[in-house]
């Protein structure tokens, strides 16, 4: 179900000329990035089995309202539930705002929330798993392209910090890029009023073509504190979301990937049909992936993938990985990152960028 809601400059010359012509520079190579302000916000892992917090920054000395998704992604019964819930900000020039997904964040400037409050944000339901998505909008409720967002997204306990199994991580959010007039390598035009967001490199960049995955073997020694305190592990969780999303119609986005990979010694290996069904999150040492990416079946302590559609027709997809290094003393702790997109169209990668579209709720 959905709740489908309605919805200042330089001193002198020189500054202006010189804020123009960095303009222009970045105005020619919009794209999906995790370190540039964007247009659209992606946090593909957002949990309340542990908390997570989100952080959100207007970039820009200009107003700037946003409006957000959670889409739930838990499986029942062998489906995504692919519930949505939105709700709106409001963020004033320079403005980072923050919150709990468990607790959100009401509107009481006498609370304890550091901040000016963004707008009312609600709590997600207890055991969510799947991702957020904030799409800068016009007052009235139509997209923007200025690309004024920034985000990150911290996964744990942030309140119980050293506390016994308490592991925090953090990663930046996905940022997707306006085109705007000759941006995206010189065909981008200005974003238009409908709500379908496409991402075509005219009005928003094009998806990646596929996604670097630089791995520790699933259950192996960690090497760097194994020989320390032995015995180690390293565990990684993988995270992916379509890269496409239908929040009209509610109808979950679904992909099929391959991850082409290589050991240390370039012995080449692959795991071939790997759903994604709204949201996917798995350890490496899931059955799906067989046994090619534990320490038993590539037989070295490193490797890296290129995951990649399956087949002409599927949308590639964007994620995050999750590591968690334990000591034999029990002790241990998560680290995030995000994976490095891969553009490159010839081999060996052939990652071409792909065409796709966020469908948003259309406005009353």
């Amino acid at each position: 179900m959905s709740t489908v809601k309605g919805l200042r400059a330089g001193r002198i010359a020189l500054v202006l000329i010189g804020m123009t012509l960095t303009a222009a520079t970045v105005g020619a190579e919009e794209r999906f990035t995790t370190e540039r302000p964007s247009t659209v916000l992606l946090f593909p892992k957002v949990v309340n089995t542990s908390d997570t917090i989100i952080q959100i920054t207007n970039t820009t000395n200009l107003l700037v309202n946003v409006h957000c998704f959670y889409v739930n992604g838990q499986d029942v019964g062998g489906a995504p539930i692919w519930q949505i819930t939105d709700f709106d900000l409001v963020l004033t020039r320079q403005q980072p705002t923050h919150w709990s997904v468990r607790n959100g964040r009401g509107v009481n400037p006498n609370d304890s929330e550091t901040g000016l409050d963004p707008g009312l944000v609600p709590p997600v339901v207890p055991g969510f798993t799947g991702f957020l998505a904030c799409v800068e909008v016009m007052p009235s409720g139509e997209p923007s392209g200025a690309n004024s967002l920034k985000g990150e997204a911290t996964i744990g306990e942030v309140t119980t910090l050293g506390a016994p199994g308490n592991h925090v991580s953090k990663y930046n959010a996905i940022g997707i890029q306006a085109c705007g007039q000759g941006g995206c390598g010189g065909g981008g035009q200005p974003v238009n009023d409908d709500n379908i967001l496409e991402l075509n490199n005219v009005e928003f960049a094009a998806c990646p073509g596929g996604l670097l995955l630089n791995f520790a073997a699933e259950n192996s020694e960690d090497v760097a504190i194994g020989p320390t305190n032995p015995p180690s592990v390293v565990s990684t969780n993988l995270t992916l979301i379509p890269c496409g999303l239908d929040l009209e119609n509610l109808v979950p986005a679904s992909t099929l990937q391959t991850i082409n990979l290589r050991n240390e010694f370039e012995s080449p290996g692959s795991v071939s049909q790997v759903p994604v069904d709204c949201w996917f999150s798995r350890d490496l040492g899931d059955p799906l992936f067989g046994n090619e990416m534990t320490i038993g079946g590539l037989q070295t302590f490193f490797g890296s993938g290129i995951i990649r559609p399956a087949a002409p027709g599927q949308v590639p997809v964007l994620g995050v990985a999750n590591v968690l290094h334990m000591a034999g003393d029990g002790s241990s702790d998560t680290a995030a990152t995000n994976l490095h997109f891969c553009n490159e169209p010839l081999a060996p990668s052939g990652c071409n960028q792909v065409n796709s579209e966020i469908r948003l709720p259309s406005l009353p």
